[in-house]
């Protein structure tokens, strides 16, 4: 049986949280005892193919994102040096993915790129998406989409309905052979092309990416509503862990 790829992660947390009103910025926030940024390093941790973790943090807060980020992964049993870096991001996604790509190891076979947004990853899912990237070069975790989608080009009269059939909503972490993913980079970055999805940058360059179905508990903190969603999940994945764990005794 082979052996897992060398992951190298790219944890994005240089959002501005427009969306989520006034306080901390969004990595900050705090839902069941810890902040958002701590459980997704927690997440990352508890799959066994991440072997570091590249914080991209707002440029105004690599400090305090440095000292957050050691501390969840002292938490969460990693050595030191686990988080090899943490790095200012620019001020669009391909920037940031950028520049904390530039910061993996030189033994990296799968940059993973996952939004902090997304604390709540299942560490079975990011093993799959990179088992899938080295294989094929490329994978994303997507859902499929179960509401029927509408067109409009003027935001008040449907202009189509589209095949909810062949559609999925992707999510993170995303998953790209590293050599070439670093090639889709240093292009788009020549070239001025901007993405708000990793992936669209290599299937622009490089070709198609594998999709792996993911789960709608893999939810996206953009609002408040969010933060007490993600809550319940926590607190319901704790009662399983608890019940098993007297099922054993």
């Amino acid at each position: 049986m082979p052996s897992s790829p060398f992951v190298s992660a790219v944890l994005l947390a240089a959002g501005q949280s427009t969306r989520m009103g006034t306080g901390p910025r969004k990595p900050f926030l705090r839902v069941e005892g810890d902040t958002i940024l701590a459980w997704a390093l927690r997440s990352l941790a508890q799959a066994r193919c991440v072997r570091e973790v590249i914080v991209v943090a707002s440029p105004d807060q690599v400090d305090e994102a440095r000292e957050e980020a050691s501390r969840a992964a002292e938490s969460a049993g990693q050595p030191e040096g686990w988080v090899s870096a943490v790095v200012a991001g620019g001020s669009e996604r391909t920037d940031s993915v950028h520049a904390g790509a530039q910061a993996v190891s030189n033994t990296a076979q799968v940059i993973l790129v996952h939004d902090a947004a997304r604390p709540l990853v299942q560490s079975a899912r990011i093993e799959q998406v990179a088992e899938r990237a080295r294989e094929h070069g490329a994978a994303l975790l997507a859902v499929r989409v179960s509401d029927t989608i509408k067109t409009s080009a003027d935001g008040t009269q449907v202009s189509g309905t589209l095949d909810r059939s062949e559609l999925w909503a992707a999510q993170t972490p995303q998953a790209f052979d590293a050599r070439r993913f670093l090639k889709v980079l240093d292009q788009a970055r020549q070239d001025g092309a901007i993405a708000t999805d990793d992936a669209a940058l290599f299937e622009r360059y490089e070709g198609s990416v594998t999709l792996v179905e993911g789960d709608r508990d893999n939810i996206k903190i953009t609002t408040d509503e969010d933060l007490v969603h993600a809550a319940a999940i926590l607190r319901g994945r704790a009662n399983q862990e608890a019940n098993r764990g007297g099922a054993r005794e």
